[in-house]
């Protein structure tokens, strides 16, 4: 036990030490996010924020030609909104060519269908994305040095070796391993090392370790678990209660992506998103213009990043919904909800969406079901795959299906699937729900675009 905290303190120590050797500049920037922070007023952090947000368009406007006209722009607002297919097909022209901008960084993702998507960053825009781990990392209760419990699709490219792994303190768990036997036997490593630990990974992911702890009647265990964040899927309620009356410490969900980094995160003791507003401007537009969304309705998420002067993100749609309120107990603007993608939601028979958390909501008023995806075939045709055990009889479809029709519709056409196994998307991610009326509409809109 000292042992290992000797190490995580030295692990922490050698990491702002040789930050301090490069000049400190993410030592900086977290102090600047903070600030930000500290402020009481959105009023306030909008002034803070005009500085970098007035470099980030003038230098878009002055050394980008995609952005060439719009040299005489005034405010945010005048900038077009852009989405992954524009940036991808406007890579060159968007490109900021500045000689301050120094060595670029390309970074890559396949997306979660298998979709490429490139874009380059500066060092500036790096190192930011460093420090909003750090500060958001220890607002769900993790501390730099402490060992990363770190559960996703650990690809060739993207799994670190022996040495790095070690000196960043990671445990990089496949999730295309989480079988029985090598749960249990991580469990059984958790319990025999007390040193403090962190859980980060997929939802559905961390939800087959739970299923497992189910399975065998365990009770909380002793792993001295200090947080637990979920990202890259909707986070369900159900999920959240697991993994905190297992671990002894609350969990919380993250909203990020890879081309931008982290843009919101729940606190340990809420349910809705602190939105990172030290690095991004959000807005949420409407799903038919590129106006702004009416305050506490769903729309589009809208983000700016303030520091990559490579490939800017300037009123960048990101694909994902959600909801923009606020709150008596935070001075900025929060998401209310972050329901994943467009393409993920679904519509009940009278053409209103429904958030994917109404029906993860389901699930556990019918422990007999191991894994369930929605599926939206037609205006009012809707599929159900079921993956469910022995105990699950007519009369609980009966049930469940009364449950599903009271969200959708009493006039929907539902058709129920039992299956083994609901499979993956390519990057091992799962999805509850699915408009495939919505995808084949988005790939027929793509397809008239581009002719």
């Amino acid at each position: 036990m000292k042992k290992n905290n000797f190490l995580n303190q030295l692990r922490y120590s050698a990491f702002w030490a040789l930050d301090a050797a490069k000049g400190g500049k993410i030592k900086t920037d977290l102090t600047d996010i903070e600030h930000s922070f500290s402020l009481d007023s959105f009023e306030l952090l909008r002034k803070k924020n005009e500085v970098p947000l007035r470099k980030l368009l003038d230098n878009a406007a002055n050394h980008s030609l995609y952005y060439t006209n719009l040299k005489d722009y005034e405010t945010l607002s005048d900038f077009p909104v852009v989405n992954k297919n524009i940036v991808k097909s406007n890579l060159d022209n968007l490109l900021i060519r500045h000689p301050g901008n120094g060595k670029l960084h390309t970074i890559f993702t396949s997306g979660s269908t298998g979709t490429p998507f490139t874009i380059k960053q500066t060092q500036r825009k790096r190192n930011r994305n460093t420090a909003d781990t750090l500060f958001f990392a220890k607002r769900a209760g993790f501390t730099l040095g402490d060992k990363l419990l770190y559960v996703r699709l650990w690809s060739k490219n993207l799994k670190k070796g022996k040495i790095p792994s070690f000196l960043q303190n990671i445990e990089q768990i496949d999730v295309e391993e989480l079988e029985t036997g090598n749960i249990k036997h991580l469990l059984k490593k958790l319990q025999n090392d007390k040193s403090p630990k962190g859980w980060l990974g997929y939802p559905s992911a961390l939800e087959k370790i739970c299923d497992y702890l189910d399975s065998i009647k365990s009770k909380p265990l002793d792993c001295n678990i200090k947080s637990i964040i979920g990202m890259s899927e909707n986070l369900p309620r159900h999920v959240r209660s697991r993994m905190w009356y297992y671990f002894n410490t609350p969990m919380v969900s993250r909203y990020s992506n890879f081309e931008n980094g982290i843009i919101a995160q729940q606190d340990m003791d809420s349910e809705y998103f602190v939105i990172n507003w030290a690095s991004y401007i959000v807005e949420i537009l409407d799903f038919e213009k590129d106006e702004p969304a009416k305050n506490g309705e769903l729309g589009r998420i809208v983000v700016t990043d303030l520091y990559n002067h490579a490939t800017p993100m300037i009123r960048y749609d990101t694909g994902d919904v959600g909801i923009m309120s606020t709150v008596s107990t935070h001075p900025f603007p929060i998401l209310e909800e972050v329901d994943g993608r467009k393409t993920d939601i679904l519509m009940n028979t009278d053409g209103e969406m429904i958030s994917p958390y109404a029906f993860m909501g389901i699930l556990p008023k019918f422990s007999e079901i191991n894994q369930v995806q929605y599926l939206q075939t037609g205006q009012k045709e809707y599929t159900i795959k079921l993956n469910v055990d022995s105990n699950f009889c007519k009369q609980k479809e009966k049930e469940f299906l009364k449950v599903f029709t009271s969200l959708v519709g009493n006039s929907a056409e539902v058709t129920v699937h039992y299956v083994n196994e609901i499979p993956l998307l390519n990057s091992k991610k799962r999805r509850i729900t699915r408009n495939l009326l919505a995808e084949e509409q988005k790939k027929q809109k793509e397809t008239s675009t581009t002719i």
